[in-house]
C-alpha cells in the first residue's frame, strides 16, 4: 500500500514524528520509574499520574493531524482522550493512599487505551499501512491492563512494574515510526 495523497502524506509525517517522540518518552518514564519506585514512591506515583496524561496530549495532536486527512471519525480516539483524563484523576485520588489501587485504575486504562489502539491501528492499516506494530501493541497493552488490574487487586503489581509496560510501548512506538519512515522515503 503506498501513500497517494498529501493529506496522507502529512498524516504519515505526523504519526511518524508522533511515534519517535513517544519512544523516547516513554523510555525515559519507564527508566525513572523503574530506578526511582522503590526508593521514592511520592516521585514514582506522580509519574503515574503523567503517563495516562502524556497518552491524552499525544491523542490531542494525533487527533489534530487526522483532522487534515480524509479519515473518519475517530470515536476510540476521542474515548480513549476521555478514558485517559478520568484515569489520572482516578490514580491522583489513589496513589498516594494506596498504591494497588492505583495500578488497579492504570490497568483498567491499559486495557480500555489498548483496545482503542487496536481499533485505530486497524482503520489506519487499511488507510496508510504500516500500523502491525499499533496492532500488536493495542493487543499487548489490553493484554497487561487485565494483568495489572488481577495482580493490583491481590498485591502482586507495583508502580515499579509498570516500567516494563512502557518500554514494551515504546519498543512498538519506535517500530511504527520506522515503517511509517520506510513508507514516506518510498513514496
Amino acid at each position: 500500500m503506498s501513500i497517494t495523497t498529501s493529506s496522507e502524506m502529512q498524516q504519515a509525517r505526523s504519526l511518524r514524528n508522533l511515534y519517535f517522540t513517544r519512544t523516547g518518552v516513554q523510555l525515559l518514564w519507564a527508566g525513572v520509574v523503574i530506578a526511582t519506585a522503590a526508593s521514592n514512591p511520592p516521585l514514582a506515583a506522580g509519574l503515574l499520574i503523567l503517563y495516562p496524561l502524556w497518552d491524552v496530549a499525544c491523542t490531542v495532536y494525533d487527533l489534530r493531524s487526522a483532522a487534515r486527512s480524509s479519515q473518519g471519525t475517530p470515536t476510540a480516539q476521542y474515548i480513549n482522550a476521555a478514558l485517559g483524563t478520568l484515569t489520572a484523576i482516578a490514580i491522583t485520588l489513589t496513589a498516594f493512599k494506596s498504591p494497588q489501587q492505583a495500578v488497579v485504575a492504570f490497568g483498567a486504562w491499559a486495557f480500555a487505551a489498548g483496545l482503542a489502539q487496536l481499533a485505530v491501528g486497524i482503520v489506519r492499516r487499511k488507510q496508510l499501512g504500516g500500523q502491525w506494530a499499533m496492532i500488536l501493541s493495542g493487543l499487548q497493552s489490553a493484554g497487561a491492563g487485565v494483568a495489572f488490574i488481577l495482580g493490583g487487586l491481590h498485591d502482586k503489581v507495583h508502580i515499579k512494574d509498570l516500567g516494563g509496560y512502557a518500554v514494551f510501548g515504546g519498543v512498538y512506538f519506535l517500530i511504527a515510526g520506522y515503517l511509517m519512515h520506510r513508507k514516506l522515503s518510498r513514496s
